[in-house]
């Protein structure tokens, strides 16, 4: 007897592996094949990935041969016919576990790329190089067939599976005639025209790259170039009096500037933005030539930490009405069809204390007992925000927001942002280049919980390295780097140690600013979101 044709999928949850495993497995016995199918179920989230096997062979060869074939409940590396990937990422793993050989796999993967939550945390920038893994899978498979295969399903208003299916079909190494892939969409009854669209666009160009038509990665859009900034016109008397003021910038710096006012005046308020303008200009008279590097770098991350994550931003990103229309565009739900959202949350003592005025918070942050008490209230939570109860309970922590000024996680956080802007102050009097490395040390300070205080801490050795020995540009940028490359923070430490001792000094490990709350108080979030319709 022969051997069985061995195919593997990998997905992510709710990308439709399980569905195209069960086309091809309902294709094989219509075409007179017998066929298994096991599945090894992950999670949506790339924690891991959900991997398919499915193995068919020829029920009349079994049947001349007087037995039934032994077939695997699980694939093995180097015995892989097909490999089948939603995303590139996903063909990385699968490669890497060995399913992918140059003498037997023929590889079909979309390159289109679904951030994991590794790549998202890290403090740098942590995404993975696509470009590295389709040279590899180039050289690791005997066919590849790859290209953005999620982009021509959306322009199709179609999914994933139906364009796998179609390139699938273009490659021949299933012994089946197209008609018979067709024939499957049509007998699944579910958005046959839209999927049989988006299986005929994906054979077609499946063809073309199979013919040498195209490469195996998309080469690079050409990039039109940009249209000089206008500033638009404001709407409301105090719009058109922050339009005035970002006017007065530079040229080169107004887009920034502009974006900067847009996002803390849905943040907080114009009074609000006009602090951030009065920011930026006392930098004005510290510019140096016409680039004005300092002042763009500053704007830009000053923005980002002024617009620092609490429980009212939480619970305004949580109800806003663009989320809701982009979710249900997501899912694809029909005109008055319902939709259900349950929000993952696990807000801590210290993020319910900082959103209480700052004399209030910092008492019952102190106390044992209401610290206890409020613990209670801050473990996990889901909530559904399509529920009376959730919708209301984000309305009225999103309330919060007009009484932020007077919280203690505001104190604190406007406390750490004027001993950063007081330091590139400092720092440009002597040194321009280096307070512009100084500038963009603010990306140091993001997210909330452990990774907001971790960001503070290494900003806070910077400036007390920086306040002892002075450091020069590229030495900031180092230290910089060292930060975001480390999550431990060992680098930083290590790095800091090396100048300090160049200096004849002990370097001082980050610590909160002297007359602020307690360092552990910091921004909160929501650490998941999962959705149903």
């Amino acid at each position: 007897m022969s051997r069985a044709t061995r195919i593997v999928i990998g997905a992510l949850g709710g990308e439709g592996g399980g569905v195209l495993g069960h086309w091809i497995a309902d294709m094989a016995a219509r075409e007179g094949y017998l066929s298994q199918s096991t599945s090894v179920p992950g999670v949506a989230q790339r924690t891991g990935s959900t991997i398919y096997y499915i193995e068919i062979f020829p029920r009349a060869e079994a049947e001349a041969a007087g037995r039934l074939p032994v077939m695997s409940m699980f694939p093995a590396p180097g015995d892989v016919d097909v490999v089948i990937c939603s995303e590139i990422i996903e063909a990385g793993r699968l490669i890497q576990r060995g399913f992918v050989t140059p003498d037997r796999t023929t590889l079909v993967s979309s390159t289109h790329r679904t951030f994991g939550i590794a790549e998202k945390a890290a403090l740098g920038n942590g995404i993975a190089d696509k470009e590295a893994i389709i040279e590899v899978a180039r050289a690791n498979a005997r066919n590849f067939i790859g290209f953005d295969m999620q982009a021509v399903a959306r322009e199709h208003d179609s999914v994933i599976n139906a364009a796998l299916f179609g390139a699938l079909a273009e490659t021949g190494v299933l012994p089946f005639g197209r008609e018979a892939f067709e024939e499957t969409i049509r007998r699944s009854g579910v958005a046959v025209a839209s999927n049989l669209a988006a299986f005929e666009a994906c054979y077609q160009l499946a063809h073309r790259q199979r013919s040498g038509g195209v490469e195996f990665a998309e080469p690079a859009a050409a990039v039109p170039p940009e249209a000089p900034f206008v500033l638009p016109a404001g709407t409301t008397p105090r719009g058109r009096a922050l339009l005035e003021r970002v006017a007065g910038f530079p040229p080169d710096c107004q887009e920034i500037v502009y974006l900067g006012v847009k996002r803390l005046v849905g943040y907080q308020d114009c009074d609000y933005a006009d602090l951030y303008l009065d920011r930026l200009a006392a930098l004005r008279p510290l510019e140096s030539g016409d680039g004005h590097e300092l002042t763009r770098e500053t704007a830009r991350f000053l923005a980002l930490w002024m617009a620092f994550e609490d429980l009212p931003r939480v619970a305004q990103n949580k109800i806003s009405a663009g989320r809701f229309d982009r979710f249900r565009e997501e899912v694809r739900a029909a005109p008055g069809q319902q939709v259900g959202m349950v929000e993952f949350l696990h807000p801590r003592v210290e993020e319910f204390c900082g959103a209480l005025p700052a004399g209030m918070g910092r008492y019952l942050y102190d106390s044992p007992f209401w610290s206890r008490v409020i613990g209670w209230f801050a473990g996990p939570r889901n909530v559904r925000t399509n529920s009376v109860f959730g919708y209301l309970s984000f309305y009225l922590l999103a309330k919060l927001r007009r009484i932020r000024r007077r919280s203690l996680i505001y104190q604190i956080e406007q406390g750490h942002i004027e001993q950063w802007l007081a330091a590139v102050r400092d720092v440009a009097a002597r040194d321009y280049s280096a307070s512009a490395e100084l500038a963009r040390c603010g990306r140091l300070v993001k997210g909330y919980g452990s990774t907001r205080e971790r960001g503070n801490r290494n900003l806070q050795t910077i400036l007390n390295l920086l306040g002892e020995s002075g450091l020069s540009g590229p030495q900031i940028a180092g230290l910089r780097e060292a930060a975001l490359a480390d999550d431990e923070g060992k680098a930083i430490t290590r790095l800091a140690s090396e100048l300090a001792g160049a200096q004849g000094e002990s370097p001082r490990a980050g610590s909160p600013r002297e007359g602020t709350a307690e360092s552990d108080i910091t921004s909160s979030g929501a650490a998941a979101t999962r959705a149903s319709a």
